[in-house]
């Protein structure tokens, strides 16, 4: 798609949604969507491609945000394409993001992506959330990588992967207090997610209230899983 046909595209969808984005989110934006194009011919990012990507790989990292702290640190895991973790750097310069991902040709699109759109805020991680450093003992945060303990995370992101308790335990061990995890759970039914996991020092992951929003075109409505750090 032609990246001015790209704009307009974007912009006429965002306003139907009631999402506003400035001339500079939607260049970034459309600029992050050709470059997953052009990776696609050698690397396999996402089968999805088009106006169709526009609005399930855009508009849905996109329309959460509201939901979503605005400041702080922000790890995304299994990042894959850069969706949802890139364009919300685009719309929030307050969150400091860290990409996770595990696959090595991955990890170098999104170095390329990110450096390509000059995001500032962005940081690409190559390994898997268990390997990762800021998930040892004497190091809970990104500032860890550098010998000094930090307060976590605000926010960390989940897209398109299997989330278990397991999972949730990992990621709530280096989150900070009253930090967010949010699990983009699509329009598939949310019943088997728990509604608590305990943590250690008497630490609880509390669900949320889920929320929910409507994506142009496609029927159903999209749900985000959110919960919340908090002390039992």
């Amino acid at each position: 798609m032609d990246e001015n046909i790209c704009r307009e595209t974007l912009r006429a969808l965002s306003a139907d949604c009631g999402l506003r984005l400035s001339d500079r989110d939607l260049v970034l934006c459309c600029r992050h969507v050709a470059l997953v194009a052009l990776w696609n011919r050698r690397v396999n990012l996402t089968r999805i491609t088009g106006r169709e990507a526009l609005v399930k790989h855009v508009l849905d990292s996109l329309l959460p945000a509201p939901w979503l702290p605005e400041k702080g640190l922000a790890l995304d895991v299994g990042s894959g394409a850069g969706f949802p973790g890139l364009p919300l750097a685009v719309i929030r310069p307050g969150l400091q993001f860290f990409l996770l991902e595990s696959d090595r040709k991955k990890a170098s699109f999104l170095k390329v992506a990110a450096a390509d759109l000059a995001l500032k805020n962005v940081r690409v991680v190559h390994g898997r959330l268990e390997e990762a450093p800021w998930t040892s003992k004497r190091c809970r945060s990104p500032e860890g990588l550098h010998g000094a303990e930090g307060p976590g995370f605000e926010v960390i992101t989940m897209r398109a992967l299997r989330l278990n308790e397991a999972m949730l335990q990992m990621m709530g061990s280096v989150l900070a207090p009253r930090g967010v995890i949010a699990y983009w759970a699509g329009p598939s039914s949310a019943a088997s997610a728990p509604g608590h996991v305990a943590l250690a020092e008497e630490a609880v992951l509390e669900r949320l209230e889920d929320a929910s929003y409507e994506l142009p075109g496609l029927q159903g409505r999209r749900r985000l899983i959110r919960w919340i750090h908090r002390k039992s």
